[in-house]
C-alpha cells in the first residue's frame, strides 16, 4: 500500500503514542486544542500495527482532522509537512510504569501476568521472551522502526542496531523529540516549534497520571528500582533495553539535557 498521491497536504499534528510515555497528557492537550478536529487512529486490535500509508489514507478520508493520536500507527510521516510528536522515556522507569499500569487494568494484554506476580517476577517473565513482555524489551526502538513489521506478530519483534540508527535519523530529521522526564520543557519546545503551522495547538506542560513511584529524581527512582529487583536482574533489564537506553540518550541530547540529571 502506498501513500496516496493526491488530496490535502495540510500540516496535521501526529502523536505517535508509545505506551506509558505520557501519552495521556499529550492527548489531553490535543483534545483541548483541536476539539472534534482531533481523533485517534488505531487498528482492529491491540497488535494490528498500521503503516504510514494506512494513516495517510485515513487522513485523506477525514480532511477536517487537524491532529491525530495513534498507538498502532508507525513512522514515517504520511506526508512531509505533518507535525510529529513523540516522547521517549528511560526504559527502566518505563518498565516499572508498564507493570503498575498493566496490573491495574485488566483490559491490557498480559494483565493476568502482572496481577499474578510482583515486579521482579514480572520482569523475569518478560525477559524470558517467547512472546512475553516485548513492551519492556527495547520496545521504543521497535515502535519507531521497521522492526514492527519484520516479525509475523508484534510480540515477536526484535530491534537491531540498524533500527536504532534509523530511529536516531528519524528524530534528527524531525528536529525535535520529547523526553518524559523533562515533560514540561518538551511541551514548551513542541509549542514553540509548531505554533506557526498549528496555531490552535496549546500544549499544556503538565504530566498527568504521575504516581508516587515517579517522585524524586531520575537517579533516585532508578536506585529504588535496582534495590527492588536486585543487581543481577536490574542489569539484565538494562542489557535487554540497551537500544532503548541509547535512543533515550539521543533524545536527551537533542534537548541538551546531558547535564541536567536525565542520563543514567
Amino acid at each position: 500500500m502506498s501513500i496516496p498521491p493526491h488530496g490535502p497536504r495540510k500540516p496535521v499534528v501526529i502523536h505517535y503514542h508509545i505506551f506509558k510515555n505520557a501519552g495521556t497528557s499529550v492527548d489531553a492537550s490535543l483534545e483541548a486544542s483541536f476539539g472534534p478536529k482531533w481523533t485517534g487512529f488505531e487498528g482492529a486490535h491491540a497488535a494490528d500495527i498500521q503503516s504510514a500509508a494506512a494513516l495517510g489514507h485515513f487522513l485523506e478520508a477525514h480532511p477536517d482532522i487537524e491532529a491525530v493520536s495513534t498507538h498502532l500507527g508507525r513512522p514515517p510521516l504520511p506526508w512531509a509537512n505533518c507535525l510529529p510528536i513523540v516522547f521517549l522515556r528511560h526504559p527502566i522507569l518505563r518498565a516499572q510504569s508498564v507493570y503498575e499500569f498493566t496490573r491495574r487494568d485488566p483490559t491490557q494484554p498480559f494483565s493476568e501476568a502482572a496481577q499474578a506476580q510482583g515486579f521482579a517476577d514480572y520482569v523475569r517473565w518478560a525477559l524470558a521472551g517467547n512472546g512475553n513482555g516485548i513492551v519492556i524489551r527495547n520496545y521504543q526502538v521497535v515502535h519507531l522502526s521497521a522492526a514492527s513489521f519484520r516479525a509475523p506478530h508484534i510480540y515477536q519483534a526484535r530491534a537491531t542496531r540498524d533500527d536504532l540508527r534509523a530511529c536516531c535519523d528519524l528524530l534528527a530529521a524531525w528536529g525535535i523529540a520529547g523526553v518524559v522526564e523533562n515533560f514540561g520543557a518538551s511541551a514548551k519546545a513542541y509549542q514553540s516549534a509548531y505554533a506557526a503551522k498549528a496555531p490552535a495547538l496549546s500544549f499544556a506542560p503538565l504530566w498527568l497520571n504521575r504516581t508516587q513511584l515517579q517522585n524524586g529524581s531520575v537517579k533516585e527512582q532508578l536506585a529504588a528500582i535496582r534495590a527492588s529487583l536486585g543487581a543481577g536482574l536490574y542489569d539484565e533489564l538494562l542489557d535487554q533495553n540497551e537500544l532503548d537506553l541509547e535512543l533515550h540518550r539521543f533524545a536527551c541530547g537533542m534537548q541538551g539535557e546531558s547535564k541536567q540529571g536525565l542520563l543514567f
